[in-house]
């Protein structure tokens, strides 16, 4: 039996609620988020940086995320700690990491695949025998422990999607109070932002309930992220 032809309906449905006129909408009064501890650093001066390091590191650390500390001429130093404490030996990294040349130093000697050709030429390699992989980030949120990172072909998404150990470095420089502060920072100035294609918050390992309301982690991602956060805040203010 055919199915009855609807589209007749259809179309003086649609008709009809494009002739609908609704007044416009009030703006929304944001002064009680703005005041909020989610909106702190949307508006007026930036919250400095030194005061959220605590603030940050606590948060990241409620996510199960684990937070070392470095200095901006011993960072290579903490990311080499952090892989050989857990027994990684093989590393991703971008074709061309805003962390070089302090990168290719933290590696030496390691077992380092650089993600400079299309994917599908070494998924293979990538899912099954890469320990970890090592980012940049653009900023961390000291709200919740987040860190925001800008991928693209300089240092594909996929590097913090993958991999079971991410290892993200992060200037405490960068820190910001909140989303909003972050976005803010990063994309000044009065009219609409021009946003990159991408943008990802990493919150903590990667982790779900789904199955039987158990938390597991490594489920859709890393099992384990690692921050190396790095006290440059007295270079920042030079």
């Amino acid at each position: 039996m055919p199915l009855p032809d609807t589209r007749p309906a259809r179309q003086a449905i649609f008709a009809a609620l494009r002739g609908v006129v609704t007044p416009p909408l009030p703006a929304p009064d944001l002064a009680p988020y703005h005041a909020s501890p989610f909106g702190r650093g949307s508006v007026g001066a930036r919250i400095a940086a030194e005061p959220l390091r605590a603030e940050f590191e606590k948060a990241a650390r409620g996510w199960r995320a684990d937070v070392l500390h470095a200095r901006p001429d011993n960072w290579p130093g903490a990311v080499r700690q952090a892989l050989a404490q857990r027994g990684l030996r093989s590393i991703a990294i971008g074709a061309a990491s805003p962390l070089q040349p302090g990168l290719d130093e933290a590696l030496r000697g390691l077992a380092v695949r650089r993600f400079e050709q299309p994917l599908e030429t070494w998924k293979g390699e990538l899912f099954d025998t890469v320990d970890a992989a090592v980012t940049a980030t653009v900023a961390g949120i000291a709200d919740t422990g987040t860190l925001v990172l800008c991928p693209g072909a300089h240092e594909p998404r996929t590097l913090s999607l993958v991999p079971p150990v991410h290892v993200a470095v992060l200037m405490a420089s960068r820190l910001h109070a909140s989303l909003p502060a972050a976005m803010r920072a990063l994309y000044p100035g009065d009219g609409p932002p021009a946003l990159p294609t991408n943008l990802l918050l990493v919150t903590g390992p990667s982790k779900t309930a789904d199955i039987q309301q158990v938390l597991a982690y490594g489920a859709h991602g890393p099992k384990e992220l690692v921050i190396v956060l790095v006290d440059d805040l007295a270079e920042a203010t030079q």
